[in-house]
């Protein structure tokens, strides 16, 4: 795979997802990196990142396909950037085995140049995936019996 820009990452991610292969989706990460995931998991080394979407894989997104749109870069130097992406996936399981909604989320990574033999290529140093709910709320509120979605606008 090419990796010759920090867009590498996404890319790379969705083919990773598409294709259902939790060591090459890894493999995108840094050894130490960090991985935020929508409901606020999180992973601190490549090979819980793998684990993680291993399971992710055979339990929840086995027939999921992911779609990605608009994509944007923000350098901050020659050797690092920040890349965020606003992804769908399609067919996720549910518990029961039914097949979920569209999911849209926005996933962001903060990537690295890196350099070898063979030259430059980006890793992710983290990411964080957050859930995108159309027409949502503003925010959330805690309370005793649980979490509720408020509206602050009307």
């Amino acid at each position: 795979m090419n990796r010759q820009s920090p867009k590498s990452i996404i890319t790379g991610f969705q083919q990773a997802w598409n294709d259902h292969d939790a060591d090459a989706l890894a493999e995108l990460f840094v050894e130490d990196a960090q991985f935020v995931n929508v409901t606020g998991l999180w992973w601190s080394t490549k090979d819980q990142i793998r684990k993680a979407h291993q399971f992710g894989f055979d339990h929840i997104f086995g027939n999921s396909h992911m779609n990605v749109g608009r994509t944007e870069i923000r350098m901050l130097g020659d050797d690092h950037a920040v890349v965020h992406a606003r992804v769908t996936v399609i067919g996720q399981n549910t518990p029961d085995g039914a097949t979920a909604e569209d999911r849209r989320t926005v996933i962001s990574f903060v990537v690295a140049r890196m350099f070898d033999a063979d030259g430059a290529y980006w890793k992710a140093i983290s990411a964080h995936n957050t859930d995108v709910v159309p027409g949502g709320p503003d925010t959330h509120v805690n309370a005793p019996d649980g979490q509720t979605a408020v509206r602050y606008r009307a």
